[in-house]
């Protein structure tokens, strides 16, 4: 188990802090620059089409869902659901079949 260090600041705060980030703390040490990994795989083209076709699906269902009401409203009550909406609509089922 680690001895922590016990530091009190200038306002009279009591910190407890893992020695190994003592200097990071103090000033006198800056904290590791994190490193993008260069040897990570990278998508190709078909995996990227993939992830935006997912997407959009997502979309189109979130949208659906969104304006559900409207066909509920239309069922209950007769009101007409507005043609922006309706074409939408339509547009989202074929996007979310994907």
């Amino acid at each position: 188990m680690t001895d922590w260090i016990k530091k009190t600041i200038d306002d009279g705060v009591v910190n407890y802090i893992n020695p190994e980030f003592e200097k990071i703390l103090d000033g006198t040490e800056s904290s590791p620059t994190p490193t993008l990994n260069s040897d990570a795989p990278k998508p190709d083209a078909t995996e990227i089409a993939l992830d935006l076709k997912r997407v959009k699906a997502h979309e189109a269902k979130r949208y659906l869902a969104e304006t559900d009401w409207y066909a509920s409203r239309k069922a209950e009550t007769g009101k007409a659901i507005p043609d922006d909406v309706l074409a939408k609509r339509v547009q989202a089922r074929i996007d979310a079949e994907g």
